[in-house]
């Protein structure tokens, strides 16, 4: 489902389509079972709040179901991957992070600011304006380049991937209305893997070639060998 957000969607669009009906059928047959034997828990609420057809229809439901699933996997996934490959490019700084697990946090964020899976958001302008001398009329796609936002050289004296470093918050999650929901349970679960992992991993380094995703909309490691050092 993830190759919806790259730019290969309509190559890959029968098997995108054949992954999406897998997940919604597992879903209908996740309320099916959770309707006979209700759950206080976050599928629950939904059920619960389904009873009133107003306030979450049954697509709805199904659609929140189905995004929860993709949304706490995939990119959590592809970014995983994508610190794996940033630490390897900076040594020095995973040999920190094993010495000093406590930048796990940190990491995380560091990684998310140089190298995020998510590159880039698409608006679509609801009316006419100029920005820049430019003007740009009203149903016009534009897409934001977030990923450069946190690392302009013109903007940033230091930019080089440093889990130290005090840095401003950067735009891996969207921001505003737009904000990614399920941004603490990422953020936790890549703190703890990170961390995990230095422990754990010594000397990481590629063992073959990296197949990546296109390095546009949701990208990633299709395929990257690491060879390492157990500790």
């Amino acid at each position: 489902m993830g190759l919806a957000l790259g730019v290969t969607f309509k190559k890959d669009l029968p098997t995108i389509e054949a992954a999406t009906k897998r997940l919604f059928d597992y879903v209908e047959e996740l309320v099916e079972a959770r309707r006979a034997a209700p759950k206080d828990d976050f599928v629950g609420m939904l059920i619960k709040a389904n009873e009133d057809k107003s306030q979450l229809s049954d697509q709805e439901l199904l659609d929140m179901i189905v995004l929860a699933i993709f949304g706490g996997i995939d990119t959590t996934r592809n970014q995983l991957g994508l610190a794996m490959a940033t630490f390897i490019e900076h040594p020095e700084q995973w040999a920190l992070l094993a010495e000093q697990p406590e930048l796990g946090r940190a990491a995380v964020e560091e990684v998310m600011r140089v190298r995020p899976t998510v590159t880039w958001v698409t608006r679509e302008a609801v009316e006419d304006f100029t920005y820049n001398d430019t003007p740009i009329e009203k149903g016009t796609t534009l897409h934001l380049f977030s990923q450069s936002a946190t690392s302009d050289p013109r903007v940033f004296d230091d930019a080089s991937f440093d889990i130290t470093a005090e840095r401003k918050p950067h735009f891996g999650f969207g921001g505003g209305a737009h904000h990614c929901l399920g941004h603490f349970i990422a953020r936790g679960d890549m703190t703890e893997a990170l961390k995990l992992l230095s422990q754990r991993l010594k000397n990481p380094r590629f063992n073959g070639e990296v197949e990546w995703l296109p390095d546009s909309g949701n990208t990633g490691a299709i395929r990257m060998p690491i060879a390492f050092d157990p500790a």
